[in-house]
């Protein structure tokens, strides 16, 4: 109980789960989060774990240092009524971690061996990394989350707003020859490098450019291609987590498939017809490796069914899906950024109030209004 000092404002009707808490939904995502670390770590090797530590402790220090500063309550009682133990920041940690390469090299403070004959570095642990996960959760967490009031105020997705500072601030760090780093102890020696997406024109040795579209794709379903994130590149990992939020109910399972549908319908029209001019077979495969790479099912299912973030009714919703997936396209067919899924959700983020101003759900309780002719016909019926 609450008591009167602390009471619980919510719009009516006032039903719940028992134990549907704050952090019992947070230990759900945890749970399905699971599954892509577990993988992530198989793929990349031992600094992925590295990675999810230093960027869970860091989300969480600051929003307990917040907290403490904020309420004046430099004690064992501030730290125990800190709002950091409902397990937000740890998921916005986790989110922030996987959507970051296996090592950065941004300041060259990095302990690495030498390169191998194929180009690959193999890194031993990465301060640059670590600074890297400390920036990203300051911006992360104290100005996107708690600035605004804390958790379900945040106009966006703070673990997104963090990659992207991330990748505009460090953009080669991202994109570089040094990205592409290796042989961390992975069981599968993965690499993170430029997806599919920034290399799917391959030129010939006559100088022939043709889209490279012969990339098995069992091999990115299952993770054995390269990708720029760690926490994007097993599918069937993310599907795991997906289905276990959708059958606990934590998130609507109908947005990450307009999502991706949306997605790929677009990317159809746009990438497959308008500006490549593909025929037969080729689309389904071009349309496939699209939705298989450049952490497009990762956002749809993690990222863009954040609760604060996203609109509060179910057309709502279909319209900020649907929204996200054109805007992938268009920046997947257009721009410099080959993958698109980051903006296009933080963009719809930012148009998510507009979103619930204009479609408004109807009170509990309150019937539908009817058209002209059929209440007259109903007047007309009760003489």
């Amino acid at each position: 109980m609450n008591g009167i000092n602390n009471p619980i404002i919510a719009p009516a009707p006032h039903f719940t789960k028992k134990g549907n808490t704050t952090r019992m939904t947070m230990a759900h995502v945890l749970i399905a989060l699971a599954p892509v670390v577990i993988a992530s770590v198989v793929i990349f090797g031992h600094l992925v774990i590295l990675n999810v530590f230093f960027c869970v402790l860091f989300c969480m220090g600051f929003e307990i240092l917040y907290n403490m500063l904020l309420k004046k309550k430099w004690n064992k009682q501030g730290l125990k009524d800190n709002s950091a133990w409902d397990l937000s920041s740890a998921v916005t940690g986790v989110i922030l971690a996987l959507n970051l390469p296996t090592a950065l090299n941004i300041w060259g403070m990095n302990i690495a061996g030498e390169a191998n004959a194929n180009g690959i570095i193999p890194v031993y642990f990465s301060f640059d990394t670590v600074i890297a996960c400390f920036l990203g959760s300051l911006v992360a967490i104290v100005l996107v989350k708690m600035l605004f009031g804390g958790i379900g105020k945040n106009f966006a997705n703070p673990a997104m707003i963090g990659r992207i500072f991330l990748f505009i601030a460090f953009a080669g760090a991202f994109t570089g020859i040094y990205a592409g780093v290796g042989e961390n102890g992975g069981i599968l020696q993965g690499v993170t490098q430029a997806t599919w997406l920034g290399e799917k024109f391959v030129t010939d040795a006559a100088g022939v450019t043709s889209l490279n579209i012969n990339i098995p794709m069992l091999d990115m379903f299952f993770g054995r291609i390269g990708s720029a994130a760690v926490g994007e590149v097993c599918v069937i990992a993310i599907l795991v987590g997906y289905i276990y939020l959708s059958v606990m109910r934590v998130i609507d399972f109908r947005i990450p498939l307009v999502v991706v549908a949306s997605a790929l319908v677009f990317v159809f029209l746009f990438d497959g017809l308008i500006v490549n001019t593909l025929s037969g077979m080729d689309y389904l495969r071009f349309v496939g490796m699209h939705a298989l790479s450049g952490g497009l099912i990762f956002g749809a299912v993690f990222m863009a069914t954040d609760y604060a973030s996203s609109p509060k009714t179910f057309w709502g919703r279909l319209i900020f899906a649907a929204g996200i997936g054109l805007l992938t396209a268009i920046m997947r067919t257009w721009t410099s950024m080959p993958e698109g899924i980051s903006f296009a959700i933080v963009i719809m983020n930012v148009v998510t109030p507009l979103i619930d101003k204009i479609i408004r759900p109807r009170p509990f309780g309150v019937a539908k209004e009817k058209k002209p002719k059929e209440a007259a016909a109903n007047a007309g019926g009760t003489k």
